[in-house]
């Protein structure tokens, strides 16, 4: 049975949900930001990439399939810990693609707004957050990902994990993936904490994400102004298709 996006927007409880891992410029002051403000989803850049690498498909399914295969190839994980001296530093998808590099979340969020940006409709389309179980003996982790509203067969709809990481299987198409309310990939993704999109955020109550620290160096002293870099759409769009050719 296929519902409307009323339907999807209030069948779980609604609340505000909060990060708090990054730093204003020069200060360990934290900035307080909605999630829902990390997918951009009305961005030159993101047009581009999704009409150099034909993303949008002739159907949502082989649009968010395409765009999996995408994140896949493109993207090399790197923790924060690595990448940025803060166990949890969320990016923006045009951070995500100019650097070529992320976690999970980073990965989640920029699949999430490419399928978005690229025609799918966001009640379809979430980030979620929660726990993840490699066997039954193994111990619990947290994990994000992307899930889609999958046209299944004989006119259904269900939810499907679109990894890009953790168990990634961009080559099955959405109609044949596992149901993410079994469990994914071998029934290995379980309680979630919380979910959002670009309109909405889902949770018992409110919520907010924040690091363990900023970073290492707890100094107040302001950052060295560095020289501006000029960029522009054009540069980034080449930086990110010498990425992308060097993943092919």
């Amino acid at each position: 049975m296929i519902r409307d996006a009323n339907y999807w927007n209030n069948k779980w409880q609604q609340a505000p949900i909060t990060y708090t891992g990054r730093a204003l410029r020069g200060s360990t002051e934290r900035i307080v930001c909605d999630v829902k403000g990390f997918m951009t989803v009305n961005d030159a850049l993101l047009t581009e990439v999704i009409q150099d690498y034909q993303l949008s498909k002739h159907t949502h399914n082989a649009t968010a399939q395409a765009i999996q295969q995408f994140v896949v190839r493109f993207l090399d994980y790197v923790g924060d810990e690595e990448a940025s001296d803060c166990p949890e530093f969320w990016q923006f998808p045009f951070e995500t693609l100019q650097s070529g590099i992320g976690d999970c979340e980073d990965g989640a969020i920029l699949a999430a707004s490419l399928m978005i940006q690229a025609g799918i409709p966001a009640h379809r389309v979430k980030v979620c957050a929660g726990y993840v179980q490699e066997s039954p003996t193994a111990p619990q982790g947290g994990h994000a990902y992307c899930i889609y509203l999958a046209d299944r067969r004989w006119g259904a709809q269900d939810w499907v994990v679109m990894d890009w990481c953790y168990y990634q299987d961009p080559e099955t198409p959405p109609e044949y993936k596992p149901l993410a309310k079994e469990g994914g990939y071998n029934g290995n993704y379980h309680e979630l904490w919380f979910t959002f999109n670009n309109e909405f955020s889902w949770n018992q109550d409110g919520l907010e994400i924040e690091a363990r620290r900023i970073s290492r160096s707890q100094s107040s002293t302001p950052l060295k102004e560095e020289k501006p870099v000029e960029m522009s759409l054009k540069s980034v769009m080449t930086k990110i298709k010498s990425k992308a050719k060097e993943s092919l």
